[in-house]
C-alpha cells in the first residue's frame, strides 16, 4: 500500500516539471507514460553535504556536443530503485551565480554509470536511496527548460509538493 501511494504521488510530481517547462516533443514523449503510471519517475534534488540548501548542489552536467556528461550524487531520492527516469537538478554552469547555473535533466535510470544504493532506515524500510552518477551521458534533448532555468522549475514544482499551487 505505502509503496504504491508514494510512487504515485512522487511520479505525479513529474507532470508539473514537464507541463510548465517541457517542449511539445518532450510532452509527447514522456507525459503518456507518466500520467498513466507506466513510467515511474524519481526527483533528484537533495545532495550529500548540501543540507536544505538546494542551490549548493555539486552534481555537474558538462555539455559535450549533443550530450551532457553527468557526475555527482543525489540522496534521499524516494524509490529511485524502482524508477524508470529521474528528474535531476544539475550544475550546468559552474561559473554562474549559485541559483543561476542550474539545469533540469530527465535521465533514463538504465543509462550506464548510474548506481542506486537504497538507504536502510531504522525501521528497516528502504524507501529512500542515494544515486551516484559517473560519466552518465544524457542527450541534450532531455533538458527541461533552458540550461540555467532549473532553479525556477524546481521552485515551481516544490510549490505543488507543498500544496501551494495547482495545475
Amino acid at each position: 500500500g505505502g509503496f504504491i501511494v508514494t510512487v504515485l504521488v512522487h511520479t505525479d510530481m513529474a507532470s508539473p516539471h514537464l507541463h510548465h517547462a517541457g517542449t511539445p516533443a518532450q510532452l509527447a514523449r514522456w507525459m503518456p507514460g507518466i500520467t498513466s503510471g507506466r513510467t515511474i519517475t524519481a526527483v533528484g534534488i537533495t545532495e550529500p553535504g548540501a543540507g536544505s540548501d538546494l542551490a549548493a548542489l555539486k552534481t555537474r552536467a558538462d555539455r559535450d556536443g549533443d550530450e551532457y556528461v553527468v557526475n555527482g550524487s543525489k540522496i534521499w531520492t524516494t524509490y529511485a530503485q524502482y524508477a524508470n527516469w529521474i528528474f535531476c537538478l544539475v550544475r550546468t554552469d559552474p561559473k554562474a551565480a549559485k541559483h543561476e547555473g542550474i539545469g533540469f535533466l530527465l535521465i533514463d535510470m538504465k543509462t550506464p554509470g548510474i548506481e542506486v544504493a537504497p538507504l536502510v532506515q531504522m525501521t528497516g524500510g528502504r524507501g529512500f536511496s542515494q544515486c551516484f552518477f559517473k560519466d552518465v551521458e544524457v542527450p541534450v534533448a532531455n533538458l527541461i527548460g533552458a540550461p540555467t532555468q532549473g532553479w525556477q522549475i524546481a521552485n515551481t514544482v516544490l510549490g505543488y509538493e507543498r500544496g501551494a499551487s495547482t495545475l
